[in-house]
C-alpha cells in the first residue's frame, strides 16, 4: 500500500498515543495491532499511523479517513474479556457513522470486513465444528464469523465456499488493485461470490483504439439490472436499458476514462472503469487477452479501426508472418508451442500506412508444479508445500493427497500451506480442477525426520549433587517454539523457543529425566536420560 501512494491508518481502542510501540495500556494489547510490526510501517514517516480510535471521528469529520483502516475494539469490547453483547453494542455505536461515508452509499467503492480470529472447539460448541471443507473432517481450527459489507457486496448473501485468512487478503489486495499479494494469498483466490460485478469484454484495459470506440460489457448482478449506462470522463454517453450494452462511442484523440454502470432491481449501482488511448488509426485485438495462459491452439480476432479505410490485415508470430486477409477484420487460429510467444497484428490502410499491436501469450497445458518440498526430500514436520498451477482455463481449486488421503483443499490457483505429517516416509499428490471440471495432478514422495533433542546438562546415567541444572536444545531450523522438562514423570518446567536450562532441587536417589518438543501445529518430540542424584 505503501509503494503504491495508499494512505492507511491503525485505529485502536486504548492506544495512549500516535506511534505507541509498548505490549499495552488499559485494555490495548499489543499483538491485536499487527500493521505495526512490519519494518516500513515502523518507520519514523510511517509510525504515526497506528493512532488512538477516538481519531476515526476526527477524520470523518475532517474527510481525511485513509484508504485502508484497520480496527481493533479493546479487550473488553471485541468479545475476548467482555461478553458479546458488550461487543454488539460497540459495533452498534460505532459502524453506522462508518457506513455513512460518501463510498459506503449506492455507486460506492467501500468494503468493511468484520472478522472473529478465533473460533471454539470447546464443549461449549454443539457440536465441535473442525471441518476445512465437505471432503476433509478435522484439522481447520473451526468457522469464524465473517462479514462482509459494501454497496457492491450481494445483500444478503451466505458463502458456501470454504474461504481462510489469505483468501480475505487476496480480496483487500485485488479490491485495492494491487498486481500481487503476499504469501498464501498469491495462489489462493479472492472472495469472488460476495460482490456484484461488471466484465468489460471490449476493449482491454489501457487499449490503443480509434473512434467510435467499441464497447462491449455484462453487468453480474444477484438482482435484475433495470439500466446501464457508460460514462466517458465523468459525463454521461450511453444508456440503455438491461445487462448488456454493445455501443460505438465517438471520443476526441487522447487519453479516456470509460465506466460501464448499472442499477439493478435492489437499489444497487455497480460500475467498472478502465482507461482507454484513442488514436487515428488503431488494431483492436479482443482475443486473445494480453499476457494471458492459452492453449496449443488459439483464435486471434481483431479489427482494424480509424480514419482510414483498412485493405487488409496480417498477423505474425514471433516476427514470422502467419496470415493475410483482405478487409479490416482478422479472425484466424494459430498454432503454438508450449512457451512464451509474441503475437503482432498488423492493419494497412488504404494509402499503405501501418498499425500494429503487438503483445506476449503463454501456451501451455494444464499442470502444477511443486516448487516445494522437493521430490524426496527429509525435513521436519510440519510440510511446509508450495505449489501453482498453469491452465488455459481458469483454475478453481487445489487438492493435497498424503499417503491417498485428502488432507488439505483451498480455493484458488496454487497452495502455500503448513500440513502435519508424522514421522516417515509419505506420498505426497498435489491436485487442481479447473471450471471446464478437468482434474490434473502431480505427485512425489517425502521423508519427515525427528528433530533432534540434544540434552547438555547433565549426563546420561550420571551420578549429580542437587540442586541440577537441566539443559537440552533443539536445531534452530526445526519447527519447535516450545519445550518442556519432565521430572520422574512431572512437568517441571515450561519455556517458549528452542532451548531450556532449568536449576531444579532434587531428591536423593534415581530420577528419570524427559524433555519435550512441541511445534505450533501440536506436533512433539521427546528424548529422556536417567541421573542419580547423591
Amino acid at each position: 500500500m505503501i509503494a503504491q501512494g495508499y494512505t492507511w491508518r491503525s485505529y485502536q481502542e486504548d492506544l495512549p498515543y500516535p506511534g505507541f510501540t509498548g505490549l499495552n495500556n488499559l485494555k490495548y494489547v499489543r499483538r491485536h495491532n499487527p500493521l505495526i510490526d512490519f519494518t516500513d510501517t515502523c518507520a519514523p514517516s510511517q509510525a504515526n499511523n497506528s493512532v488512538p480510535f477516538p481519531q476515526l471521528a476526527s477524520d470523518i469529520v475532517n474527510h481525511s479517513t485513509p484508504n485502508y483502516a484497520y480496527i481493533t475494539p479493546n479487550l473488553l469490547n471485541d468479545a475476548h474479556d467482555g461478553p458479546l453483547s458488550a461487543a454488539d453494542a460497540w459495533l452498534a455505536q460505532n459502524i453506522p457513522t462508518i457506513l455513512a461515508l460518501p463510498e459506503f452509499q449506492p455507486g460506492g467503492d467501500g468494503l468493511m470486513f468484520i472478522v472473529f480470529d478465533e473460533a471454539d472447539l470447546s464443549s461449549r460448541a454443539a457440536p465441535p465444528d473442525n471441518r476445512c471443507s465437505a471432503k476433509i473432517a478435522n484439522g481447520c481450527g473451526g468457522h469464524l464469523a465473517t462479514l462482509v459489507i459494501g454497496p457492491q457486496v450481494k445483500a444478503g448473501y451466505q458463502s458456501s465456499v470454504r474461504y481462510d485468512h489469505a483468501n480475505l487478503l487476496r480480496t483487500i489486495c485485488d479490491a485495492m488493485g494491487m498486481t500481487s499479494c503476499p504469501g498464501a494469498a498469491l495462489v489462493e483466490g479472492p472472495m469472488s461470490d460476495f460482490f456484484d460485478d461488471v466484465s468489460i469484454a471490449v476493449p482491454f484495459p489501457n487499449a490503443a483504439v480509434a473512434s467510435p470506440v467499441h464497447i462491449q460489457a455484462t453487468a453480474l448482478n444477484a438482482a435484475p439490472v433495470f439500466t446501464t449506462q457508460i460514462y466517458v470522463d465523468n459525463a454521461l454517453a450511453y444508456q440503455a436499458s438491461g445487462s448488456t450494452v454493445d455501443a460505438q462511442l465517438p471520443m476526441s484523440m487522447g487519453g479516456h476514462y470509460v465506466v460501464f454502470q448499472t442499477w439493478d432491481m435492489a437499489g444497487g449501482i455497480h460500475k467498472r472503469g478502465i482507461y482507454v488511448n484513442v488514436k487515428p488509426q488503431a488494431v483492436v485485438v479482443t482475443s486473445p487477452a494480453p499476457n494471458s495462459v492459452v492453449g496449443q491452439s488459439v483464435l486471434v480476432t481483431a479489427s482494424g479501426e480509424g480514419q482510414n479505410p483498412i485493405a487488409s490485415m496480417q498477423l505474425y508470430l514471433d516476427s514470422v508472418l502467419q496470415s493475410q486477409s483482405p478487409g479490416s477484420v482478422l479472425n484466424t487460429p494459430v498454432s503454438l508451442g508450449s512457451g512464451q510467444h509474441n503475437l503482432l497484428v498488423q492493419a494497412t490502410d488504404s494509402l499503405g500506412n501501418l498499425t500494429a499491436n503487438s503483445f506476449a501469450v503463454t501456451s501451455a497445458s494444464p499442470a502444477i508444479q511443486i516448487l516445494s518440498p522437493a521430490p524426496n526430500a527429509s525435513f521436519y514436520a510440519p510440510m511446509q508445500i508450495s505449489a501453482t498451477t498453469i491452465d488455459p482455463t481458469p483454475v478453481i481449486a487445489i487438492q493435497v493427497y498424503v499417503d491417498n488421503t485428502l488432507s488439505y483443499q483451498v480455493r484458488g490457483t496454487g497452495v502455500q500451506a503448513a500440513i502435519p505429517l508424522s514421522q516417515g516416509p509419505h506420498s505426497v499428490v498435489v491436485q487442481a480442477w479447473n471450471k471446464s471440471g478437468a482434474t490434473y495432478k502431480t505427485g512425489m514422495n517425502v521423508n519427515v525426520i525427528p528433530v533432534p533433542i540434544t540434552i547438555s546438562s547433565p549426563s546420561a546415567n550420571s551420578i549429580v549433587a542437587s540442586p541440577v541444572t537441566i539443559a537440552a536444545t533443539v536445531p534452530a531450523s526445526s519447527p519447535v517454539q516450545t519445550m518442556q522438562l519432565y521430572v520422574d514423570n512431572s512437568l517441571a518446567y515450561s519455556v517458549g523457543g528452542q532451548s531450556l536450562s532449568k536449576t531444579l532441587a532434587l531428591a536423593s536417589g534415581p530420577h528419570s529425566i524427559l524433555i519435550k518438543a512441541w511445534d505450533a501445529t501440536g506436533i512433539n518430540w521427546s528424548t529422556g536420560e536417567n541421573i542419580t542424584v547423591q
